[in-house]
């Protein structure tokens, strides 16, 4: 998913915000011209991606990185005008509600040019957030795409995860490729908005 969307967004110079680093792993995707804004809660996490790994020192993307909560960061922005914005910090066991609630994608989609996308890595072991991506695009407007990649059972070195991607209609229609191995998400039983004032982790239980 999140191949095809780096993809879709052809010819460099690109602007691509991340809201999450872990090790820096998707810097790899930069390309020279291209700059990589990365927002980061923890200090620690920055000084271990800088000094255990090599992905940031190695992309041929210029790497800003801002110190703080993503959310939190963005509203205090102008608009970024990202082609791509990708958020990658749903994996653990604790999911940040405050990020995918009805204010915080209108937060996301306000720094997106036109024709940008919005990818969530959507990986968990205990809760599905499908119903929420695919709500939170319903109510802008816009279409969600998900990704699902499984490994052959020989691979391992790699890990099964699923991908959202969240665009306007027409960038979807724009982009054959992104409708190859994804599906559109389609609200498939009573599921309410999360909202800053709403959310439910038992309705999402696997």
């Amino acid at each position: 998913g999140i191949g095809l969307a780096m993809q879709a967004q052809e010819g460099p110079p690109r602007r691509i915000g991340i809201l999450g680093l872990g090790c820096g792993t998707l810097a790899a995707y930069g390309r020279p011209g291209d700059t990589l804004r990365i927002y980061e809660i923890n200090p620690l996490v920055i000084d271990i991606a800088r000094t255990e790994f090599t992905y940031l020192r190695d992309t041929p993307a210029r790497v800003e990185i801002a110190l703080g909560d993503g959310r939190l960061v963005l509203e205090s922005e102008p608009s970024q005008q990202f082609d791509l914005l990708v958020m990658d910090a749903f994996s653990g066991d604790s999911v940040p509600v405050h990020l995918i609630t009805r204010e915080a994608f209108g937060t996301y989609f306000r720094h997106l040019k036109p024709g940008g996308i919005l990818a969530v890595n959507v990986t968990n072991t205990y809760l599905d957030l499908r119903p929420v991506m695919e709500r939170a695009a319903a109510a802008f407007g816009k279409v969600a795409m998900v990704y699902d990649y499984t490994p052959e059972d020989a691979d391992f070195l790699c890990f099964g995860c699923s991908w959202t991607l969240i665009m306007d209609g027409a960038t979807a229609a724009a982009h054959p490729g992104l409708q190859r191995d994804g599906r559109v998400l389609r609200q498939e039983r009573a599921f309410r908005t999360w909202t800053d004032d709403f959310s439910n982790m038992l309705g999402i239980l696997r």
